[in-house]
């Protein structure tokens, strides 16, 4: 498996509960919506970057990207419902992830996250940082990863990003910067 290309998806298709089920990615954090900051660094690293959203797909659209929903058939699986539609939708090699309430994420993390796939691109890499890992900031070979997850989610056991990533085959990537990493969940956070 060679690295060849890079899409980049803002994923974006939760249900905000702890927003009072207001779309995290277009709320304002510091004057911007969230999906356009994260959208903006990813852009930096990537050849293509769309947006994964279930709703508020006009409102997205205006941010300037390509929006993909997730099947009826894979909605109610967390992430992992994100996941394998950005990974079906994906058109290259690899696929970089970020989570659209993560609004202070930097190129510069994005760019280490490729620089890890470009030595060994087989594998899932994924941030961790001093709060421990951040599995939605990551980087996927797509074709590999998109069979093993449809088998992973046939299976039905469990829902879970690390437990999908173990079961590939992944390694962390350090990264010490934890401002970067703020995941803005609540209405506190996001002032």
């Amino acid at each position: 498996m060679a690295f060849i290309s890079l899409s980049a998806a803002v994923l974006a298709g939760g249900k905000a509960e702890r927003m009072s089920r207001q779309d995290k990615g277009l709320l304002l954090f510091q004057n911007e919506p969230m999906a356009l900051s994260v959208g903006r660094a990813l852009q930096q690293v990537a050849e293509r970057v769309f947006i994964n959203a279930n709703r508020n797909f006009e409102a997205y659209a205006k941010l300037g990207y390509e929006v993909v929903v997730d099947e009826l058939c894979h909605q109610g699986k967390g992430p992992l419902s994100g996941l394998l539609t950005c990974l079906a939708f994906a058109k290259t090699s690899h696929l970089l992830i970020s989570p659209c309430d993560t609004p202070r994420i930097s190129v510069e993390a994005f760019a280490k996250l490729k620089e890890a796939s470009l030595l060994s691109p087989e594998k899932i890499y994924y941030l961790r940082g001093a709060s421990g890992a951040h599995p939605l900031h990551a980087i996927l070979p797509v074709e590999t990863a998109f069979a093993a997850l449809k088998c992973f989610l046939g299976e039905g056991q469990r829902y879970s990003v690390l437990g999908f990533y173990d079961m590939f085959g992944c390694q962390s990537v350090a990264w010490d910067n934890a401002a970067e990493l703020l995941n803005v969940n609540t209405p506190d956070e996001l002032a």
